[in-house]
């Protein structure tokens, strides 16, 4: 089946009680609606491309030379190492002998242990935060490149001054930018939703959003003193039980980053800026239920954003995917509003391990205001989810995390 992208209709997400506007394909051979453009749908569509796939794959005999398999996070550290001059050839996700002498030059400048073969998480994924922070401003404002690119961004991290991490997407869009269709919930509501309309209009309770402290620094910071400690805390090691938190956070939010570039890949008729534009007005949607986080108990802040969910006439799978592309896009950016608003969505689709993620902004105080007696019940939550055999979406590989976590929990109290 050809899984076609809506990409004539910009933000159609309506919030209101009204029927919501959603565009048909001739055929009906598009999934999902109109969310944010061509965002949604093309991961339900993905996956079942993959399955079809894999059935053709089933009965087909082929012999096939033995090869360095292709991944995104092959391409991405490719991307970063050659931006920052280590020369890893040519990006095609293949981690081969030319990446893994990049990858060795890149340890060295860094002071990290010398080894190709083991690039540890800490060591990609500050990498990937110098990145981010690069072609999100930081050449631009320090006028450098390469390698003393990436050592002032290290001297940024610290001192603490690595202010332009990160800039908010322009709020004027390109002229080829997808119009953005104005939620209904913003127009004037009949007499008889008078009570409704006064809430809607309420000022924000608390400052939250995208103006408050960078996550992004303070993650970069974190692989720092990662970095110096020799790796991640583990369960045997771990003596600072914030610090364990802190690290499990920004370790979470990279691998929310990586999942969420691996989906915008696929992606046709869109480009960056224009997820990114459509990504911020999804966050601007969910910005009252973000500010609302931290004067709300779980259960209440996950039905208030059901509802939200179901009054939108669009379906738990394609809010989910909408979701996952901007809960990248919101941490690459440092928009808070868009990635809690996110995580917080993905929780109500019923993906529960994404709570961690809001215990976290809860504990920290990133986006929301501080509040650790309620970061306790989204904690809980996710982890009792993954007892319960749901599915682990943050290093899936280490089965000791949830103690980890828990421990931590624990004494951070």
């Amino acid at each position: 089946m050809i899984i076609r992208l809506l990409i004539t209709v910009g933000i159609a997400l309506s919030f209101a009680a009204s029927s919501p506007q959603t565009a048909r394909a001739d055929a009906g051979e598009i999934l999902g609606g109109a969310v944010v453009g061509g965002v949604i749908g093309y991961a339900i569509g993905r996956d079942q491309q993959r399955k079809q796939q894999a059935r053709t794959r089933s009965t087909t005999t082929r012999t096939y030379r033995p090869g360095i398999p292709s991944t995104t996070q092959g391409a991405q550290t490719q991307t970063a190492l050659n931006y920052f001059g280590y020369n890893a050839g040519r990006v095609d996700g293949q981690v081969g002998r030319g990446t893994r002498s990049a990858i060795e030059r890149y340890q060295v400048s860094m002071g990290y242990p010398v080894n190709g073969y083991d690039f540890q998480p800490y060591q990609r994924d500050f990498l990937m935060q110098a990145y981010y922070w690069a072609t999100s401003g930081g050449q631009t404002t320090t006028q450098l490149a390469g390698q003393p690119l990436l050592m002032e961004y290290r001297r940024q991290i610290q001192t603490g001054s690595a202010l332009a991490a990160a800039p908010q997407a322009p709020a004027q869009a390109p002229a080829t930018t997808i119009p953005v269709v104005v939620p209904q919930a913003q127009e004037p509501e009949p007499e008889a939703n008078t009570t409704e309309t006064a809430s809607a209009s309420l000022p924000s309770l608390f400052s939250g959003g995208t103006g408050g402290p960078s996550l992004a620094n303070r993650c970069s910071g974190v692989m720092l003193q990662t970095s110096t400690n020799g790796g991640y805390t583990t369960l045997s090691n771990m003596t600072d039980a914030d610090f364990a938190l802190s690290e499990q956070f920004c370790l979470a939010r990279s691998y929310a980053m990586a999942r969420g570039e691996d989906l915008m890949a696929d992606i046709q008729g869109l480009t960056p800026d224009q997820v990114s534009a459509q990504c911020d007005s999804y966050g601007e949607m969910l910005a009252p239920q973000v500010d609302a986080l931290s004067i709300s108990s779980k259960a209440e802040a996950e039905t208030q954003v059901r509802k939200l969910a179901l009054d939108s006439g669009l379906s738990p799978a394609d809010l989910a995917a909408t979701s996952k592309v901007c809960l990248s896009m919101g941490y690459r950016q440092d928009n808070m509003d868009t990635a809690v608003g996110s995580a917080l969505m993905l929780v109500a689709m019923g993906e529960p391990a994404y709570g961690e993620l809001i215990g976290h902004h809860l504990r920290e105080g990133f986006g929301v205001q501080q509040r650790r007696d309620l970061a306790m019940q989204w904690y809980d939550a996710s982890l009792s989810a993954l007892d319960a055999g749901s599915q682990a979406v943050f290093l899936p590989s280490q089965t000791d995390r949830p103690q980890l976590l828990r421990a931590a929990m624990v004494q951070a109290q």
